[in-house]
């Protein structure tokens, strides 16, 4: 249950993010807090990302992201 409210606070906050930043806050996508983003995370405020975007940024092969690697592939 405590999740499904973090996830639901988090879509609520992100519907304004566009306005106030092109590139959500990598704590903000953890919604499990396990220190990596995984696809599903993701595209729930990266909706256009597609899987084989997903993958070429997940450099070690994980199948998540790390903050590292986020960074890296949202650089600007």
């Amino acid at each position: 249950m405590k999740k499904l409210l973090i996830t639901a606070a988090s879509i609520a906050v992100l519907s304004a993010a566009p306005v106030l930043a092109a590139t959500p806050d990598f704590a903000v996508i953890d919604t499990d807090g396990n220190g990596a983003v995984s696809f599903e995370e993701l595209i729930v405020v990266m909706p256009d990302t597609s899987k084989e975007q997903f993958a070429a940024a997940d450099i070690d092969k994980s199948g998540e992201l790390s903050k590292e690697e986020f960074k890296i592939a949202t650089k600007s």
